[in-house]
C-alpha cells in the first residue's frame, strides 16, 4: 500500500504541474489576442490567482506522498 501511496503522490504532481502549465498557456494565449473582451480578462485574472496556488498546493501534496510521510507503520 505504501508504494502505491508513493506513486500516487509522484501522479499529483505531475497532474499539478501539467494543470499549471495548461492554465498559464491558455490564459497567455487568451490575454495576448487581437480583441481581449472584458469578461475573458476578468475571467483569467480571477481564475489564475485561485488556480495556481491550489495547484501549488496539490504539488506540495504529491511531494510528502512521495517522501512516505503518508506512509503506514508496518506492524508483525
Amino acid at each position: 500500500m505504501n508504494t502505491l501511496k508513493r506513486a500516487a503522490g509522484f501522479l499529483w504532481m505531475v497532474v499539478a504541474l501539467g494543470a499549471i502549465w495548461f492554465l498559464l498557456s491558455r490564459g497567455i494565449h487568451e490575454l495576448s489576442a487581437d480583441k481581449v473582451t472584458p469578461d475573458k480578462k476578468i475571467f483569467w485574472w480571477s481564475i489564475l490567482p485561485v488556480y495556481i496556488p491550489l495547484m501549488l498546493g496539490l504539488i506540495l501534496f504529491g511531494w510528502y506522498a512521495w517522501k512516505g510521510e503518508y506512509d503506514e507503520l508496518e506492524t508483525d
